[in-house]
């Protein structure tokens, strides 16, 4: 008897053990972790912060393989200053871009209230100013609100915060809140033992990725003037850390003019373009200095002949290609995003009626060539890559996509063809031969060029820009010309033009001009 009371006890000191979960058990929680942080009274004086950061960006989705070394991309310093009263916020970046070409990248942003303003400095000396992009203004205000000195207040602010059982990381136990940050579910990690932010977690929409696991996760915490804050902080996207940088902040000692932290009346009332789409997608790319304009966007398409029936297609700095057959069209490549590609499909059906998209051939797999092929997918196409990159392509077409539900998503239990091509792959009709050409380069492994040998034309990405000369001293565009030179030559074909994914159409002396020699850099 006295055995069975014994292990009653221990069931009940076990089961009592158990933290509480629930909206109470989250309010409560919460309060814990400010009083970590240094408590709501001190959090509550914090009006201004200046946060001076150093650190690397870098990009999975520039890597030469899918599941490569992700590429670097620069080496950045930035300086943010917030005002917490007024809801206000300047960014200053400044980076030495060392990918695809070395140069600097620098910009200056302004949150002010409403609306963003983007400052650029000019080769000139001169600064331009414009209106913030849509997307770029509502992703830099998500990131304002996990801050970390902002996290806490946007999980205490919102009506659904609750806490979930516990979760065991190695030996690590850690609390676990959830609560939804606009539309977008959220989770914060807390350290039990001290109760202080580890992670915020949280799934947003990517154009490649589908729904993407994101992660902003905190670690060497220090007292600043009684308030505690991370020193180290990190992104991750699925799983990949997309950018790692070192803190150091300054409280209530903001060393700002009142007006850098305003936007210009001219400047507010300019209109404001596009959606305000939430994801990180497009702070990768501005951090390359390279296009992320036409996100969210109505997209622009000027269909170019370059030969009967062949349309170089452009309206963008990414190009496609569309080939027309007898009964059916070939498109080349599907830069960007899902909105790309739906507007290019409707004008290559006007230009090109009554003849079906049957095969769209990607050049390669990174974040600005690959992110539109659902949309052709969605459509019935067989998609065309080389075959090393092919299962990477058909992870992306089945991963979910629900948080912004695209064509592919909508036409249900559709299941998209994917097709590898290994060296060479010819499609004809009888008149028309398009030739799919494996192509070795440094820039991306499972690198295809289309050619079609009765024009004499190529069509090719990335290693060549057509009407644009490659600085002598970008040692990665020599080489990648180089490389574009020796396949054409090893393949033996006639080569007359060359169509760009990038910039223009030129004869095939311009390339040979970079690299006159066709032979790849010792």
């Amino acid at each position: 008897m006295f055995a069975i009371a014994v292990s009653l006890l221990v069931l009940l000191s076990a089961c009592s053990s158990v933290p509480p979960t629930g909206p109470a058990a989250g309010r409560a929680l919460i309060d814990e972790a400010a009083a970590a942080m240094g408590g709501w009274l001190v959090l509550d004086s914090v009006k201004s912060q200046e946060i001076i950061t150093g650190g690397t960006d870098v990009e999975p989705l520039q890597a030469v393989e899918p599941t490569g070394q992700p590429r670097l991309i620069n080496q950045f310093g930035q300086t943010i200053v917030v005002d917490f009263e007024k809801n206000r916020m300047r960014l200053s970046f400044d980076a030495m871009r060392e990918y695809p070409s070395r140069q600097p990248v620098k910009f200056v942003e302004v949150l002010d209230g409403d609306a963003g303003m983007l400052e650029t400095p000019q080769a000139d000396g001169k600064t331009t100013r414009e209106r913030m992009h849509p997307s770029r203004y509502a992703t830099r205000l998500r990131d304002m609100r996990r801050m970390p000195i902002r996290i806490l207040y946007t999980a205490k602010n919102a009506a659904d915060l609750t806490r979930e059982p516990d979760k065991i990381d190695g030996k690590v136990t850690i609390n676990v809140l959830r609560f939804k940050d606009g539309s977008q579910p959220v989770e914060l990690q807390l350290d039990s033992f001290n109760k202080l932010p580890l992670r915020v977690i949280y799934t947003e929409d990517d154009p490649i990725y589908g729904d993407t696991f994101n992660e902003l996760s905190f670690v060497d915490w220090r007292d600043y003037n009684g308030v505690r804050l991370p020193q180290t902080q990190a992104i991750f996207l699925n799983g990949n850390k997309i950018r790692e940088e070192r803190v150091r902040t300054l409280i209530n000692n903001p060393k700002y003019e009142e007006s850098s932290l305003t936007i210009p009346a001219e400047i507010r009332s300019q209109p404001e373009v596009g959606e305000r789409i939430v994801s990180q997608w497009p702070l990768r790319r501005l951090v390359m200095g390279v296009n992320y304009l036409d996100f969210g966007r109505e997209q622009k398409v000027e269909l170019v002949e370059v030969a009967k029936g062949i349309y170089h297609i452009k309206g963008s700095d990414h190009h496609s290609m569309a080939i027309e057959m007898k009964d059916h069209v070939i498109m080349v490549e599907a830069p960007f995003f899902e909105e790309r590609s739906v507007a290019v499909i409707k004008a290559v059906e006007e230009k090109i009626p009554g003849k079906p998209i049957k095969y769209l051939v990607v050049t390669h797999f990174h974040i600005d060539h690959s992110g539109g092929i659902r949309a052709y997918a969605a459509k019935g196409a067989t998609i065309l890559m080389q075959e090393t990159n092919a299962p990477f392509l058909k992870t992306l077409l089945s991963r979910p996509k629900t948080m912004r539900p695209d064509s592919l998503a909508k036409a249900g239990s559709l299941t998209p063809n994917v097709e590898g091509v290994k060296e060479i792959k010819s499609l004809t009709d009888g008149e028309r031969t398009v030739e799919l050409r494996d192509l070795p380069n440094p820039h991306s492994s499972g690198m295809l060029m289309v050619y079609l040998p009765k024009e004499k034309i190529l069509f090719e990405s990335d290693l060549f820009t057509p009407g644009t000369p490659v600085d002598p001293s970008n040692t990665l565009g020599v080489q990648n010309a180089v490389a574009l030179l020796a396949g054409v030559n090893n393949a033996n074909i006639q080569v007359d033009r060359i169509v760009g994914g990038h910039g223009d159409v030129a004869p095939l002396r311009e390339l040979a001009k970079i690299a006159p020699a066709g032979k790849p850099a010792s």
